[in-house]
């Protein structure tokens, strides 16, 4: 028996934006998703730290993160895209053409 198409199915991109985040803050290594701005932030359109774009059935996600003192930032970034790359294909089944990771900072721990 065929299964009857009962219409569409449409996933928001703050979804797509939750798993990348997700997926990032796995990564050994990243301290956090940056997400202060500070007086830059009312100048900045896209104000947040992951973003999507959506071109037809295609994503492109961009990340700032703040990576740990000590971490070599080429693995970490290469680590980053294949893992958010690979976890919104998997979950959402939306290719993803690339992920762009802006390395915005490095957390020197407190002494």
């Amino acid at each position: 028996m065929a299964k009857e198409n009962s219409g569409a199915v449409r996933i928001s991109e703050n979804v797509i934006v939750s798993i990348a985040s997700n997926a990032v803050n796995e990564i050994r290594g990243v301290e956090k998703i940056r997400s202060d701005y500070g007086f830059f932030r009312r100048f900045i359109d896209q104000n947040k730290p992951v973003t999507v774009k959506v071109n037809g059935d295609i994503v492109e996600i961009n990340a700032d993160v703040i990576l740990k003192n000590g971490v070599n930032a080429v693995k970490a970034a290469e680590k980053i895209q294949d893992a958010v790359k690979a976890e919104v294909q998997s979950m959402t089944g939306i290719t993803v053409s690339r992920v762009n990771v802006n390395i915005s900072g490095i957390s020197f721990e407190k002494k």
